[in-house]
């Protein structure tokens, strides 16, 4: 939000400090600056000045005696939900000289690998829960078993999951602080709550170790593809929702709804496959009703929950209005989604007509859309999404006085309030002044003088730095001593919808 020396300033002399000031309060201990020349030659890297709290939105650095030209300020910094955000901008000391910010690599270059990363990944543990589980309901329904059709190759395939994974956590622990691990290890342990998705990746390659182990229960392996399946609902955009315990339940049931949906068009292929190779005949015309009805259950489970998610995480209003990437990618996934259902239909019919399976190409169309969707789903995790902006109206009492207060719109940035404040002993109030916090943030701005206008009412500009709950006071002092304070301590603000 503000930096010193300035952005574009040309000094008289060398700065003894560089201070930086944020929108919420940063861990020091996982901040670095490096300080480039001209010549993009690093003059200086380090992390603030100790000494301060923990926690601050104000980072200082002391600085080394700097010679004349242009320097190039990069600054590495972790957000409150855990992400790795970085920046640069110049400063010049006597005369500019040429070079510098162009020298240095921009922020962001990790996400594509990432993404890619977690996308792979992410989508095979999917299909590899639903084929496991709906395997194991078809041979309980006394169908082939996924042993029997599925023989080689799923052991390698859940080494591969390992494999992948930790290759997900190499790829976002380059875009993370140099120096976490070592603060970590340092005794600093309580750092990991900021990573969500480190601590998701960890639970990830846990229960895939575990289901390495040979010689289980068969109930061992369904509980552990099951949490498999769960997992990656505790990445993404959820915990910048207001309430995410309530944004998991539909996450979870969308996810397994999707694996079950996939797997048991994976079940299916094989199967042929298997008919095929073995020569063998499959009594479809009773295979029919036991799949039938395990698919609509899914695909119905797939698009309940996905309204839901959309509904709380942005608003079906704010998706059209807000016209963004993220919603594009929604209306490709909706188009795919109900291609799929088109699909089932057409071949759940040709299946009833002639009682026995004859669109095998069918189905690997409907199954690679399957897999586009989850791709296009954990695209759409990483992505800045359109927030859907509340509007803030309550009346506040203190005693039997009582304030109407009006925020036309709940986002951060600088929003107008107004106030109908009450009079005290028929008279109008000196002064009001009105704060806000985050308490659990530590972050406290105010108290504002709020001005009367010509209808009566007090109007005050708050200026709301960064997206979660807010505590809201105000405070009307009376001529004769009399006070009033009207307090709020639930008021959700959202952000731009990034992760």
């Amino acid at each position: 939000m503000e930096m010193t020396p300035a952005e574009k300033v040309v000094a008289e002399e060398s700065p003894p400090t560089l201070k930086l000031r944020f929108n919420e309060p940063i861990e020091q201990d996982l901040a670095t600056v490096t300080i480039y020349d001209w010549n993009a030659k690093p003059v200086f890297t380090g992390n603030p000045d100790e000494g301060g709290p923990e926690r601050s939105p104000l980072l200082e650095f002391t600085l080394p005696e700097l010679i004349q030209g242009t320097y190039t300020v990069q600054w590495n910094v972790v957000s409150l939900d855990g992400h790795p955000v970085s920046g640069s901008y110049a400063f010049a000391i006597g005369e500019p000289t040429a070079g510098g910010a162009k020298s240095v690599a921009g922020a962001g270059e990790n996400e594509g690998p990432l993404i890619a990363a977690r996308t792979i990944v992410e989508g095979l543990i999917l299909l590899g829960a639903g084929l496991f589980w709906f395997g194991w309901l078809a041979e309980r329904c006394h169908f082939p078993s996924l042993d029997t059709i599925f023989k080689k190759g799923r052991r390698v395939g859940a080494a591969v999951l390992l494999l992948g994974t930790i290759v997900e956590l190499a790829t976002y622990g380059t875009a993370l602080p140099p120096g976490l691990m070592k603060t970590v290890f340092n005794g600093r342990w309580d750092l990991l709550i900021q990573f969500p998705f480190i601590l998701m990746l960890f639970a990830q390659l846990i229960a895939l170790i575990m289901l390495l182990i040979p010689g289980m229960m068969r109930g061992w392996y369904l509980f552990m593809w099951l949490l498999l399946a769960v997992i990656p609902a505790f990445g993404g955009h959820v915990w910048g929702l207001e309430n995410p315990t309530l944004a998991l339940i539909p996450r979870i049931i969308h996810q397994l709804s999707i694996a079950f949906w996939l797997g048991a068009l994976a079940y299916v292929i094989l199967l042929v496959i298997w008919q095929r190779k073995q020569d063998k005949d499959i009594l479809w015309k009773e295979f029919r009703p036991f799949f039938v009805t395990k698919m609509m259950i899914a695909s119905g489970l797939v698009i309940v929950s996905g309204f839901i998610m959309v509904f709380l995480q942005t608003g079906w209003t704010a998706v059209i209005t807000d016209w963004m990437g993220w919603s594009t990618l929604l209306l490709i996934k909706i188009i795919l989604t109900i291609l799929m259902l088109c699909l089932a239909l057409f071949q759940t019919l040709r299946w009833r007509k002639r009682e026995k399976f004859t669109t095998s190409r069918v189905i690997r169309v409907e199954w690679i859309v399957g897999l586009v969707v989850i791709v296009i789903g954990v695209w759409m995790s990483q992505t800045a999404y359109p927030t859907a902006v509340k509007s803030y109206e309550d009346t506040l009492a203190d005693g039997q006085a009582k304030a109407a207060v009006y925020i036309d719109k709940l986002k951060t940035g600088d929003q107008k309030m107004t106030i109908e404040i009450p009079e005290v002993n028929g008279e109008q109030p000196e002064e009001v002044t009105v704060a806000i916090s985050m308490p659990d943030h530590g972050m406290k701005d105010g108290p504002f003088t709020a001005e009367k206008a010509e209808s009566g009412d007090y109007e005050v500009v708050l200026p709301f730095s960064m997206s979660g709950t807010w505590r809201l006071d105000i405070i009307a002092k009376y001529p004769g001593g009399d006070q009033k304070e009207w307090t709020d301590g639930d008021i959700f603000v959202t952000g731009d919808g990034n992760h």
